[in-house]
């Protein structure tokens, strides 16, 4: 398929448009999924969710099996040139509608045992967005609440919280190397941005344990202290 109309148009409405072989092609985007429109005299449909390929070195939306208006059944799949950067930058762009945030939800959980069967109530914190729905640095911070974070104490059901109620240091890690970039280049001394031990790496050394430092230094790199223990 050649273009006809080779400039799409981006809108306020998180859409892309673009003449295809004399059809309109019309990508959409809501919550982190994209939706395909089709329309010309030969074929009309909507696809959503299709999933990017890529065949001989061409870029397509693949919208699965659709038919043409006389009937006959295909693989369609639509032609997106050099847009494919712009339409995934479309898709998370649409993440951002809302944010992030955790309601406290109540369940009940049956506890069973050889004395018999004991329902209790436990909360949780129940996300407002799918995994498909979260921005990248939503979806990183999610898995940081997952890991680390049960509810709140005292908490009631139907309270919401959010990265900042729920986290120590609401900053991925990319946030939190740039901060102590920052405060390295300014301060001219390195900053320390976490600290661990792990074993000894040396064999030749006295020691069971290394302190381990991922540091910011003053020339704009990260780099790993590593001290071993004596």
């Amino acid at each position: 398929m050649s273009d006809d109309t080779t400039q799409p148009k981006d809108d306020a409405q998180n859409r892309i448009e673009w003449m295809r072989d004399g059809r309109q092609i019309t990508i959409t985007a809501d919550r982190g999924r994209l939706t395909v429109t089709v329309d010309g005299d030969d074929l009309e449909f909507e696809s959503h969710s299709p999933q990017f390929v890529t065949h001989k070195g061409d870029n397509f939306l693949d919208c699965g099996r659709q038919r043409l208006n006389d009937g006959t059944k295909i693989n369609a799949q639509v032609g997106i040139d050099d847009r494919k950067a712009e339409l995934k930058q479309l898709k998370e762009d649409s993440k951002r509608t809302h944010s992030l945030a955790y309601t406290v939800e109540q369940y009940a959980k049956t506890i069973r045992s050889d004395w018999g069967n004991n329902k209790v109530t436990k909360q949780r914190l129940s996300p407002n967005k799918t995994v498909r729905e979260m921005t990248d640095r939503e979806s990183e911070l999610h898995r940081r609440v997952d890991r680390e974070r049960d509810v709140p104490d005292d908490a009631e059901p139907g309270e919401t919280f959010g990265f900042e109620e729920l986290l120590d240091d609401p900053r991925t890690r990319d946030e939190r190397d740039q901060d102590a970039l920052d405060e390295a280049a300014e301060t001219g001394e390195e900053v320390v941005i976490t600290r661990s031990t792990t074993d000894c790496n040396d064999p030749s050394k006295e020691c069971n344990v290394d302190h381990v430092s991922r540091v910011a230094t003053p020339d704009g790199d990260i780099a790993t202290r590593r001290t071993h223990s004596y």
